[in-house]
Order: C-alpha cells, then structure tokens, then sequence
C-alpha cells in the first residue's frame, strides 16, 4: 500500500463546514491511488472549553481524569469526520487511540509514545477504507488513556506514518507553511520551502508553534518526511526532511540563521547543590517530572542549580508555584512569567560573535536577560516573558533581515 497520514488541527475542523471541505481533500488524496489515514484534533477550542468546565468543579482537577474528559473531544472529530466522509460515498472507519494500539507511558496530561501496534488500521486499509483517527492521545500498558500535551495530535500523526511506513505525514494548519517566525509576531518574516529536521525540531522546542518538537523527533528517527501546508489555501508547503539525502542539497543558499523563535511558559527554579543533591532535590524532580523540562543544569564549583520548566501543562502556574514556595521555601528560588527567546540555525551554538552579538543587542534594547544558554544549533536568552515579542522583532531584523537576501528558503504560528 502506498499510505499517507493527514493531520488537521483545530481551527480545521471546527465547523460543520470545515469539515465537509477536509473531507473532499481526504477524498481527493484517495483518488489519486493513496491509502488515506487522518488525524484529526478537537473541534476548534473545545478544548479549553472543557478545562474550564472542568476547574469549575475543581481548582487541581485529577490529572487521570482530566485526560479522560479532555480525549472527548478529539473522538467528537473522529466519528464527524468519519460520517462526512461516509456521507461522500467513502468507506470510513473512526478510531480513538487505543483501537489505534498507540501504547504511551503513564505521564498523564504530557504522555509519551512507546509503541504503536498498526495491524488493526493496517487491516481497514487494506478493506479499503480511510481511517479516522482522534488524535492527541494512547493509552498506558494497565488500560488508561492518557492524552500527550499540546500540539500532541502532530505526535500521534507522525508516530502512525512510522508504523505504517507512509510516504509522508501531511499536517494542515491554519498557516501556510513555515516562516522564519511567526508572522503574527514578525510581519517581515519569510517563508520557508524546505529545511532539516534538526532545525525544525530546535524552532518547535524553542517556541514555534507550526509543529511539536516530540513529532518533528519522532520523524527523525523514523525517516518520516512532514509537509507542513494551509488548510485554507494552496501554494505555500513547506518540507521538513527527516535527514539529508546525499543524493541532493536541499540548501542550494542555506541560510546562517533558519529562524529566530521565542515562547513565554517558562518558570525558572533555583537552588543550591547541596540541596540539588539531598532529598529537597528529589522531592522537587519527582513533582516536576510530568512537565517538559526546558533546561536542567547542574551548578558547578558551588554554584547555583537552574532548572526551566514548560507551564503549558500546569493548569494553574500561579497556584504551582505558590504551592512550591510553601512546600520548599527558602531552599529555592522561583522565578515564573518568564519567556525565551532563540535564534536557530545550524551549528549556530558554536559561534561566540553571534552569541556575543545577540547578547549585545538585548542589553542594548534594556531586555533583561535572566539566564542565557547554547544548544548545537541555537543560542537561547531567558527574558520577561512580557518582552519575548520585542526580542523575537530584534534578533529576526538583525540576523535576518539585515544579514541574509530574501529568498524562497528563507522560518511559524498553530494548531493543535
């Protein structure tokens, strides 16, 4: 079989109407020979509406079972779909995560996928048959469904192109393509036809929006190539190649700078290394586990311990971190409503004038810069979070706009 895995987000899917035009793409894509898997997430922002509905019953509603409130809404797209595309003439099937044999760890709220067992979709496909599939969640290896963080739909999308072997994930967003950043922060960013995996995966974990960093990693390790592409309108698709082909550049005039990105989830946690190694340590990790880790760094020679957290996945950070002072107190230091913001381009962690150039020019601006860090292909300033946009604007026009001439290659927005 020849199989390509469609994922449509929120904002794709959250009418009737919309749904009736991803079906007729979904249609399209099975007549030109495709065996057809579609991921599709929750309808629009039934999402946050159910965590809503969900603190008016409880401030710290159970993680377990907010999952199992929060998966209903990607079932409600799958069996929509699943009637429109029936309603088309179309052979469909829908199925949850389980059905799928998506097994994850048991980290509710910010899963993990261990393993995708396919034969069931395997078997409807070869009936003929597209498969609809809800994504954003699996279940662990005792029978509980967990749900996999936000923007997990792009991970259950890309994680079933691996086990099924497609020829490429395709995800539809509301943005055409990826920029080298997100147009509704950066007027003047570009647009950008293709780039690696490695870049792609430092913009999402970095801030980008367009695509989750655990998928984009998924697709590297499986070989798996994503076309990131509007929903809403043709001519802007943007390709991500899992590793290069030595057959061909796909950099013709590879560009310094990929993109520059900047995210505002971010609290800061300080402590000292005695206690980094004693039991405040280790209560501290194991309550801070289920959250994505940004950044732990171990002080050395006496130094301080700076440990980043992502609080996209903590329902209430104020209340959090109010609940570490009081737990830990004066052993560590908060500081929350922090951002980031990175330039990304390959082996750019490496190159001390840009990082010292960068560094300049937040100073310069009076951005405040709270921790700074390197990566292999970023450079990484630890700001307000109220200052990320202005910081994102600055390094975008300086190694940019000012340093590289437009072109077709030259990186973002969302959906979940």
């Amino acid at each position: 079989m020849k199989v390509i895995v469609q994922k449509y987000g929120g904002s794709s899917v959250a009418t009737v109407e919309m749904l009736k035009k991803v079906a007729r793409r979904v249609v399209e894509t099975k007549q030109r020979g495709y065996s057809v898997v579609v991921v599709v997430s929750a309808m629009g922002d039934s999402t946050d509406d159910l965590v809503k509905l969900a603190r008016q019953l409880a401030a710290n509603p159970s993680r377990r079972e907010l999952d199992v409130l929060l998966a209903t809404g990607e079932m409600v797209s799958m069996s929509m779909l699943a009637i429109a595309l029936q309603a088309s003439g179309e052979r469909a099937v829908s199925l949850n995560g389980a059905q799928c044999g998506i097994f994850t760890n048991d980290v509710h709220s910010n899963a993990r996928i261990l393993e995708v067992r396919p034969a069931r979709m395997r078997k409807h496909l070869e009936n003929g048959e597209i498969v609809v599939v809800a994504g954003f969640q699996g279940f662990t290896s005792t029978g509980d469904l967990t749900t996999l963080g936000r923007g997990g739909s792009d991970t259950t999308a890309v994680a079933l192109a691996a086990a099924l072997n497609a020829e490429q994930c395709e995800i539809y967003t509301d943005v055409a393509g990826v920029f080298t950043a997100d147009p509704r922060v950066v007027p003047q960013a570009r647009y950008l036809g293709e780039l690696g995996a490695a870049e792609m995966l430092e913009l999402a974990w970095t801030g980008a929006k367009v695509l989750k960093a655990e998928a984009v990693e998924f697709a590297s390790t499986n070989g798996v190539p994503i076309v990131v592409r509007s929903t809403f309108e043709n001519g802007h698709d943007t390709w991500v190649h899992p590793h290069p082909d030595p057959s061909r550049t796909f950099y013709p005039r590879r560009a310094e700078v990929a993109g520059v990105s900047g995210r505002k989830d971010v609290i800061r946690i300080t402590l000292t290394p005695a206690e980094f190694a004693n039991a405040c340590g280790e209560a501290l990790f194991d309550l801070i586990s289920r959250f994505d880790l940004i950044l732990g760094a171990a002080g050395c020679a006496g130094e301080p311990v700076d440990i980043l957290i992502s609080d996209l996945e903590i329902p209430d950070p104020t209340a959090f971190t109010l609940d570490l002072r009081d737990r830990f107190g004066h052993r560590i230091a908060i500081t929350d409503q922090l951002g980031i913001v990175s330039i990304v381009g390959f082996g750019l962690g490496s190159r001390p004038a840009a990082f010292l150039s960068a560094s300049r020019l937040l100073r310069q601006a009076q951005i405040p810069i709270t921790k700074s860090f390197t990566t292999r292909a970023s450079l990484c300033f630890v700001v307000p979070a109220s200052r990320v946009d202005e910081g994102v604007l600055l390094m975008h026009e300086s190694f940019i706009q000012r340093s590289q001439p437009a072109s077709r290659f030259s990186a973002q927005a969302s959906d979940g």
